[in-house]
C-alpha cells in the first residue's frame, strides 16, 4: 500500500525534467530531453511526478489527439507514456497512483478512448486496470557499434494529411509539426516520414504512406547516409512495413502491446502505418 503521507503525485513543470530524464536513464529508454520538453509543452496540465519528501520517485505523460478541440468539445483520443518508477521505490502503489490521476484528468477533458504502449511486463498491470489489448508490434533494431547519429532537423512545415488520419484514426497534426521542429523530415506526394536522434539510438518514425512502396522510398531516404545504431516501431499487423525494416538490414528486438480503455476504440488504418510516432505519444 501507499504511504499517503510520504508521496504526493502533482503536476509536472520544466524544472523537473532533469530528474525525470535520470529515471528515465535508469530504465535505459531512448528519449531525448527535448522529447520530455515537447510533450511537457503540449499538455503542461496532463503530466504528472510522484515524490517522496521533495524527490522525484515517478513520473507519467498524457497525451491528447486532437490538441485545439473547441472548448467543451470531446477528445477522442488520449495517450498515456514515459510511465516510470525508481526501481527502489517499486511496489508501493506509485504507478497505481499515477496511472490514476492520468487518467482521471484524460476523463475529466472528454477523452473517449485511452491508449498505452506496453511491456510484456506492464501488460497484466494494465489489464487489471481496465485496458484491453488491440494489437502488438515490434521495436525493429539496426545494430551498429558507432554511437548514435546526430540527425539534423529540416524544419518542414505543416504535416496535415488525410492518409495519417486514416493511419492513425484522429487528427494529430499539431503533435506532428511539433516533432518535426526536431527531426529530418521527408514529404512527398504519397506521404510523410521522419528521424530523430535518441540516446541509444536514432529513431525512425513516424512513416505514413499510401503503400510500402512510397513507406520504402521515404525511409530510403532518411536512411540515407545515416550511421550508428537506429530503431524502428512497425504494427505487426503491417506484415508489408516488416518485411520493408528486414530487408533493409533491421531485426526484431522488443515486443510490445498497444492496449486501450474507454467509451469506444478509436481504430486506425495500419495498412498506412510504417512507423510509429514513440510508445510514449503513439
Amino acid at each position: 500500500m501507499i504511504d499517503k503521507d510520504s508521496v504526493v503525485v502533482r503536476t509536472m513543470v520544466e524544472d523537473d525534467l532533469p530528474d525525470a530524464d535520470v529515471l528515465r536513464e535508469i530504465a535505459g529508454w531512448n528519449q531525448m530531453p527535448g522529447d520530455w520538453l515537447r510533450i511537457l509543452r503540449y499538455q503542461p496540465n496532463g503530466c504528472f511526478v510522484a515524490t517522496i519528501n521533495g524527490a522525484i520517485v515517478g513520473t507519467v505523460t498524457t497525451t491528447s489527439y486532437p490538441h485545439n478541440a473547441a472548448l467543451g468539445e470531446s477528445v477522442p483520443l488520449g495517450w498515456i507514456g514515459m510511465m516510470l518508477v525508481h526501481p527502489e521505490q517499486r511496489r508501493r502503489g506509485i504507478a497505481s497512483a499515477l496511472m490514476q490521476r492520468s487518467v482521471e484528468y484524460l476523463n475529466a477533458t472528454g477523452v473517449e478512448c485511452i491508449k498505452l504502449d506496453a511491456t510484456p511486463v506492464g501488460e497484466p498491470v494494465y489489464a487489471r486496470l481496465g485496458f484491453q489489448q488491440e494489437w502488438c508490434f515490434n521495436r525493429w533494431q539496426r545494430a551498429s557499434d558507432e554511437p548514435p547519429a546526430v540527425v539534423p532537423s529540416t524544419g518542414r512545415g505543416s504535416l496535415s494529411s488525410e492518409v495519417d488520419l486514416a493511419a492513425f484514426g484522429v487528427d494529430r497534426v499539431s503533435w506532428l509539426n511539433m516533432l518535426a521542429k526536431d527531426s529530418t523530415v521527408v514529404v512527398n506526394d504519397h506521404g510523410f516520414g521522419m528521424l530523430r536522434a535518441g540516446r541509444i539510438a536514432s529513431y525512425l518514425g513516424p512513416i505514413t504512406a499510401d503503400g510500402p512502396d512510397a513507406a520504402g522510398e521515404i525511409a530510403d531516404t532518411l536512411l540515407n547516409g545515416v550511421h550508428g545504431p537506429i530503431v524502428w516501431d512497425m504494427p505487426s499487423p503491417n506484415e508489408a512495413g516488416e518485411q520493408l525494416a528486414r530487408a533493409r538490414g533491421f531485426e526484431p528486438v522488443r515486443d510490445l502491446t498497444r492496449m486501450w480503455m474507454g467509451k469506444r476504440l478509436i481504430a486506425p488504418e495500419l495498412k498506412y502505418q510504417f512507423g510509429l510516432c514513440d510508445p510514449g505519444t503513439g
